[in-house]
């Protein structure tokens, strides 16, 4: 085989692995529907919103739209769940659920609910949302014993916490981690 083909196939791959590579760090992307403005820039910070996103999150949730997803009828809700998405739809943006009487329609209601859930859409509290499309977003670095008071020195939250190989972790930082949704990371070398 002569130089140049093998300068080619190694470029070919090389090529291949970068674009694998760049895929598996690329934020998820989603679909956003709904009024919730500042739900949609809080997901923004961690996610990326697209109208071809993987998954679907529906903010906000009327009486009449809730009835037509239950009843199958074209809605986005029911286009993403045919084209295999995830669908997620926020509890707090429920317009019923601002409601408590009449009891018996409000049971109405929740069994519409019920048959969404039934489809497999997935109904969240926000933060419950935020938590999962959250991305680490801070990264600390760390060194010797780690303690529950250096982690809240720090006001470590859903966030990153390099650390070096020989770092020690007490069982009270290791809950206090555990709690507070932090990812832990060591340095290389």
């Amino acid at each position: 085989m002569d130089t140049d083909k093998l300068t080619e196939l190694i470029k070919k791959e090389l090529l291949r692995i970068l674009e694998e590579k760049k895929a598996e760090n690329e934020p998820a992307q989603i679909q956003f529907f709904g009024d919730d403005v500042l739900l949609k820039d809080e997901l923004s910070k961690k996610v990326r919103i697209s109208e071809n996103g993987e998954i679907l999150v529906i903010s906000t949730l009327g009486i009449n739209d809730m009835i037509d997803i239950a009843s199958g009828k074209t809605h986005p809700a029911i286009s993403g769940l045919l084209a295999k998405k995830t669908v997620y739809i926020v509890e707090e943006g429920l317009e019923y659920k601002r409601y408590s009487e009449p009891k018996a329609l409000m049971e109405t209601y929740d069994k519409y609910l019920s048959a969404i859930i039934k489809y497999g859409i997935l109904v969240v509290k926000r933060v419950d949302l935020i938590d999962k499309m959250g991305a680490v977003t801070e990264k600390t670095v760390l060194k010797g014993v780690i303690t529950v008071s250096k982690l809240r020195e720090r006001n470590l939250k859903n966030a990153g916490l390099i650390l070096d190989k020989k770092s020690i972790i007490t069982p009270l930082a290791m809950e206090y981690i555990k709690e507070n949704n932090i990812e832990i990371l060591y340095e290389r070398g």
